[in-house]
């Protein structure tokens, strides 16, 4: 049986910026464990604002983060990412709970030649089968999987 592999990824947060008359500071510490059955994160933080050196009002938060990436076949990935959070100040108490979810697919360039020898059998075929080869042709697969097609302006997903 092979050594389980889990990585822990310790940080610090501080951090202040100015914006004119309001000033806010940012503190707070956390750590990232990495493993096969996924990436969860534990942080807390507090902020401290305040408006023409004035009353400050201080938040403080806690957060817990999970993500796992699963491969679907050779080009297709997806991604879970789930969070759960607290945050309070003098005024209020409210909890953020959220998820994403997302779908990967890469593209080769093989698919690009593929369409061009298809195109090339339809101009060889009949007339008939011209135009559909002339729609093929102007067919460019892109980054990210979009699609442009020659005589429009979209260039596909950058």
């Amino acid at each position: 049986m092979g050594k389980k592999k889990i990585d822990i990824a310790p940080y610090i947060i501080k951090q202040s910026s100015q914006d004119g008359k309001f000033k806010s500071d940012d503190s707070g510490f956390g750590a990232d464990l990495y493993s096969k059955y996924g990436n969860f994160g534990i942080s807390k933080n507090k902020n401290k604002q305040s408006f023409d050196g004035g009353n400050e009002l201080e938040t403080t938060s806690k957060n817990l983060t999970y993500g796992k990436n699963f491969k679907i076949g050779d080009s297709s990935s997806l991604t879970l990412e789930g969070n759960y959070g607290q945050s309070k100040n003098k005024f209020r108490k409210s909890d953020t709970k959220g998820g994403k979810l997302t779908f990967k697919k890469s593209f080769s360039k093989g698919s690009s030649i593929k369409i061009n020898e298809v195109a090339n059998a339809l101009k060889k075929a009949s007339k008939l089968h011209a135009g559909q080869a002339k729609t093929l042709e102007s067919i460019k697969l892109t980054r990210g999987g979009g699609i442009a097609i020659k005589g429009t302006k979209f260039t596909g997903v950058k």
